[in-house]
């Protein structure tokens, strides 16, 4: 692609996943002058050897964050973490971003703003999306509605992009896939044939180009996954051929009345919405204030741990047999159950993305860098186990 080239675009979260790929191929390719801004370069191990503009700071520091985006025309704002940085960090960026001109802004989100169980419509972005009881999810919708309204209010031309699990060569999601798989703490429920809701790191990193430089993304929200489809038993068996073990099956378990009503009833102590209904009932409302006072004055992270507690650790039963072993609570066992296959139509029709690397060529680059990392070593040979269904097939368009 040749795009009009930015005085300097500024990235946050440069010292993570996606923002560490993202700096190697802006300096790789040189498509962009670009400047990393990270926390601490005692973080920054993958990306210092290269020979980029680092800004170091505190995103929840207004000040750190003006000299940072000093001469920049552009932002790529990947950081997350603590609620402080989800907020007072992001409304930083954004009235600093909107004081300095800036003239592109894209914001990294996620498929997560529809809950462990998205509607059906959300196909596509169209469909809207309400808070759940996922933390994480919550947390990036609220961050996509404040970026929409410094749109809408401030003429910031944003961007919000939403990537689904992102795979491949130091990717979290694909670190912790073969750590599970080894400790045998993972399984393939109902048979896998849900969809899982990839994108390769690099097919990321073309969406982000693309949303930076491409008049018709101001203002609009984006699916980015992979070309192809890939149940979940595919991509789990793939990988567990790698290690060189069998997967077992589960199925979901069954709703029990008593027991499955007793452990949603805590819920309603955490669950804003539903503490709505309830505070009709003067007793309760009394009773659930005092209660929600203290849940609400702990941190985020024991707020969560707590959630998950009143959830309950649900077990899933294998192969039919009466061992209790997987954790229904576990994300990679509980995101199976996702049945909607977002997809990316929008992106390659206003963006002209096209997902580069298809799924073969995905696996077999991270393949290469399990191998080359020690993570995994030699041929593995897996234990005997069903084949899984062939990949469907992808015609891979040319990238920029």
């Amino acid at each position: 692609m040749s795009p009009p080239l930015a005085r300097r675009v500024l990235v946050t979260g440069a010292t993570g996943f996606v923002g560490g790929r993202l700096c190697e191929v802006l300096a790789l390719t040189g498509v962009f002058p670009f400047r990393a801004f990270v926390h601490s370069t005692a973080a920054a191990w993958r990306i210092a050897r290269l020979p980029l503009d680092f800004a170091v700071g505190d995103l929840c520091d207004r000040r750190a964050v003006e000299r940072a985006m000093r001469g920049c025309d552009a932002v790529v704002h990947l950081a997350w973490g603590s609620d402080a940085v989800m907020r007072r960090g992001l409304d930083n960026v954004l009235r600093v971003a909107v004081e300095q001109g800036v003239s592109r802004f894209v914001h990294m989100s996620s498929v997560a703003v529809y809950g462990d169980r998205p509607p059906a419509d959300s196909v596509s972005e169209a469909a809207p999306a309400r808070r759940t009881d996922m933390a994480y999810g919550n947390a990036k919708l609220q961050q996509e509605r404040r970026v929409l309204w410094y749109w809408k209010r401030h003429g910031l031309n944003a961007v919000i992009l939403r990537p689904p699990n992102v795979w491949g060569p130091f990717a979290p999601f694909t670190l912790n896939l073969i750590s599970k798989l080894r400790s045998r703490s993972i399984a393939i429920v109902e048979g896998g044939r849900n969809p899982c809701n990839l994108v390769y790191i690099d097919n990321l990193v073309q969406a982000i180009l693309l949303a930076l430089w491409k008049p018709e993304a101001v203002g609009e929200v984006f699916f980015v996954t992979d070309g192809a489809v890939v149940t979940w038993e595919q991509s789990i068996t793939d990988h567990a051929a790698l290690v060189g073990v069998a997967v077992p099956r589960v199925a979901s378990p069954r709703e029990r009345m008593f027991r499955d009503s007793m452990r949603a009833w805590p819920q309603v102590l955490v669950d804003r919405d539903l503490r709505r209904v309830l505070a009709r009932i003067p007793v309760v409302r009394k009773a659930e204030s005092v209660l929600y006072g203290w849940f609400q004055s702990l941190a985020e992270e024991t707020r969560q741990r707590i959630r998950l507690a009143l959830r309950g650790p649900e077990r899933l039963l294998r192969d039919g047999a009466g061992e209790r072993r997987f954790r229904a609570d576990d994300p990679l066992i509980a995101a199976q159950g996702r049945t909607v296959a977002h997809s990316s139509a929008k992106a390659r029709r206003l963006l002209g993305y096209t997902a580069p690397v298809s799924y073969a060529e995905g696996m077999s680059l991270t393949e290469a860098w399990l191998r080359h990392s020690r993570i995994i070593e030699g041929d593995a040979v897996p234990e005997p186990a069903p084949a899984p269904a062939p990949a469907p097939a992808l015609a891979v368009a040319a990238g920029p």
